[in-house]
């Protein structure tokens, strides 16, 4: 028995996975820090600023790492921006989609080398991997346009930008040397820089930023754009997957990239007055956003209901609250109001006189997950 005891071999060490209870105790941090969390964005609270885009105020954060640093909100950032009268703003390209609501004024885009015109109350769109300005032509009046990307191109290992033009009249950072042309001679001067030579800049600590296409990422990208291979009917699975990328690349390509707002009509719904500017079912640019625009009557209310997609508003016109889950949040005209995920809300318009009107948009990503839908609790007074 001592030499059977001998030779049996030591027990393995039982090494314990954690990760449930991790999950588990992020969950509820997550929780706490979202009831922390205003669900009412005040304009006065938040800044403009001016960059290579243009001039612009930044709601929520653009990256996963602003999660839930100031808003209940994951899966969208939300921005602002204004083009004053006869300039344009940066041009860019990203693989993630974007959508713009135009507040007011008109101008047009150039995607791609093709333009598109657009005016207030339009829906524009931005479609992955899209090579994109807006301009502002008209000379005595401003553009404003509220808009939003998603932030989960980050997670998908998807998220460089290629800043390939400055907007009009870019100023670059104080401590911060320009670089012209192609052999990056760099220059004494900051202030105004010629767009058509510019290159980027360095900081006085070193780092550049560079401006034009970036070759190593279309490198990466042109299997999408150019080198597709043309299937009529595919003969197998994979052959199937093949023919799903030519589709793509058409669609993206051919597909509207304004939904024009004024011709869209209002439905009178359960949960009120809405009209319904993009859905799965629309002809437009866009795969993982929905957006609506929302009267409320004066002194009226909508209806009540919840659904895992995160929402956000942005007031229009009026002054008014919500209730989240039995929560009250007062809102007035330019603020944004946050929807996380599961909350019960219903909006409520405190003025007996005059309308209030809010745009929405609602990430999609939820519903590639089995996730879309709502649970509709009660009907807004004129609803149903």
């Amino acid at each position: 028995m001592q030499r059977e005891a001998e030779r049996r071999r030591e027990p393995e060490p039982v090494h314990f996975n954690r990760n449930i209870e991790e999950t588990q105790q992020r969950t509820a941090a997550d929780a706490e820090k979202v009831a922390s969390l205003p669900r009412v964005l005040k304009a006065s609270d938040t800044p403009w600023s001016t960059g290579v885009m243009g001039f612009s105020r930044h709601w929520i954060g653009n990256a996963p790492r602003d999660r839930l640093a100031r808003a209940p909100i994951c899966t969208m950032s939300i921005l602002e921006q204004i083009l004053d009268p006869g300039i344009k703003g940066g041009r860019h390209r990203h693989v993630r989609e974007a959508i713009f609501y135009i507040i007011e004024g008109e101008g047009y885009e150039v995607h791609d080398g093709k333009r598109y015109d657009w005016q207030a109350g339009d829906i524009m769109t931005v479609p992955s991997y899209c090579d994109h300005q807006h301009f502002n032509p008209n000379p005595t009046r401003r553009a404003r346009m509220w808009y939003s990307v998603s932030p989960m191109v980050e997670f998908m290992g998807i998220h460089w930008v290629e800043q390939i033009e400055m907007r009009s009249g870019y100023r670059i950072p104080e401590d911060a040397r320009p670089v012209y042309g192609p052999d990056k001679q760099v220059t004494g001067t900051t202030g105004i820089l010629p767009v058509a030579n510019l290159a980027g800049y360095i900081t006085r600590d070193g780092r550049e930023f560079k401006i034009g296409f970036n070759q190593a990422i279309q490198n990466r990208i042109n299997c999408r754009l150019e080198n597709v291979m043309h299937i009529d009917k595919p003969r197998d699975t994979y052959e199937e997957y093949v023919k799903l990328l030519e589709d793509e690349v058409t669609w993206r390509q051919s597909v509207p990239h304004v939904v024009r707002g004024a011709p869209v009509p209002f439905e009178n719904t359960r949960m009120g007055r809405i009209k319904f500017l993009v859905t799965p079912k629309s002809d437009c640019g866009l795969k993982t956003y929905d957006a609506f625009l929302q009267e409320l009557p004066p002194g009226g209310r909508s209806g009540k209901h919840r659904h895992v997609t995160e929402e956000v508003h942005k007031i229009l016109q009026g002054r008014g609250y919500d209730v989240h889950d039995g929560v009250r949040h007062d809102w007035e005209a330019e603020d944004v109001v946050c929807i996380p995920p599961y909350a019960e809300h219903q909006h409520f318009n405190a003025d007996p006189d005059h309308r209030a009107s809010f745009v929405s948009l609602q990430s999609r990503w939820y519903a590639f997950m089995g996730h879309g839908g709502i649970e509709h609790l009660e009907d807004a007074p004129s609803g149903g």
